[in-house]
């Protein structure tokens, strides 16, 4: 490939496919992909904030979180404060995610994680979906001006 902003790796279009369908994008076929990935590739600033992208890892593809439609390729901050973005969890809880953890004897744990202005306030994990919200809420009560 000629003229790329960035070197890409000998296994990149597949790794980047399997990493975007895994992420819940949609595309329409191998061409809707072809096309996209094209202009990924090719992108040197964030389409919202025109902020240039140092790095290959400073671009992202944001997607519509409810259809799974590409968008725009953007910088992490763009994508991190899109508003269907914000409450997204695998878990159905705000701020509560399942993760992987070999330390547990299920293989996962549940980690609590509430941001501010861009920045984690507050990162912790538990066993346990319940204990993890019982660890969120009283997180919460006790720091109650964490969302104002």
């Amino acid at each position: 490939m000629d003229n790329l902003p960035f070197e890409l790796s000998k296994h990149h279009k597949s790794q980047t496919r399997y990493r975007w369908t895994r992420y819940g994008m949609n595309f329409i076929d191998k061409e809707h992909f072809e096309y996209i990935y094209n202009e990924y590739i090719h992108a040197t600033n964030c389409d919202l904030c025109n902020k240039l992208f140092p790095k290959s890892q400073d671009r992202q593809l944001d997607h519509c979180h409810n259809t799974g439609d590409p968008r725009n390729i953007v910088c992490c901050r763009c994508n991190s404060i899109r508003n269907d973005t914000k409450k997204q969890t695998n878990t159905g809880e705000d701020n509560i995610y399942k993760c992987k953890h070999k330390e547990y004897k299920t293989g996962y744990c549940f980690r609590i994680q509430i941001i501010r202005n861009y920045t984690s306030v507050f990162v912790t994990s538990r066993k346990t979906l319940e204990e993890a919200i019982k660890c969120r809420d009283d997180f919460l009560k006790n720091n109650p001006g964490i969302y104002t």
